[in-house]
């Protein structure tokens, strides 16, 4: 197995989590309607890009540390719909990605992001056929990097 460096980002931690459904054509609208939520974005396949129908709900969680208080924010609000969503995702031909997306600031001073599954988030994730995936970046808040050509 191998493993690729962090990406680096630049100078500033911007972490935050998102809950989509994807796939391949369907109305974003749908997904709205029956949940009762309002999406944070929505991309309509094209051809190049996006590569996928999606509708997202995002929780900024800015340079916090905290990432299980969002975590569970998300999960309040997702798990009173989970016939909903399994429904949706039935008939609609869909998968759901619980997505985090990390930065974690390379300052030996500074503290790295942490957050823990409960039982409860396991089950929603479980119930739904959610994958989750992670995303980290390098953040440089002290400037170690400035001068190196690393293509932010």
């Amino acid at each position: 197995m191998t493993f690729e460096e962090l990406t680096y980002s630049g100078d500033v931690c911007n972490n935050y989590l998102y809950y989509t459904f994807y796939g391949d054509f369907f109305d974003t609208n749908i997904i709205t309607n029956e949940l009762g939520i309002t999406p944070t974005s929505f991309h309509s396949k094209k051809d190049p890009v996006p590569k996928l129908t999606s509708w997202k709900y995002t929780i900024a969680i800015g340079d916090n540390l905290d990432l299980e208080t969002p975590l569970e924010r998300l999960i309040d609000i997702f798990e009173p719909k989970v016939t909903s969503n399994i429904l949706l995702k039935d008939k609609l031909k869909l998968s759901t990605r619980l997505q985090f997306v990390i930065y974690i600031d390379i300052d030996p001073k500074a503290s790295t992001p942490y957050f823990g599954l409960s039982n409860r988030t396991i089950h929603f994730l479980s119930k739904t056929d959610t994958h989750v995936d992670f995303d980290l970046f390098k953040a440089d808040t002290i400037g170690l990097l400035d001068g190196h050509n690393l293509g932010a």
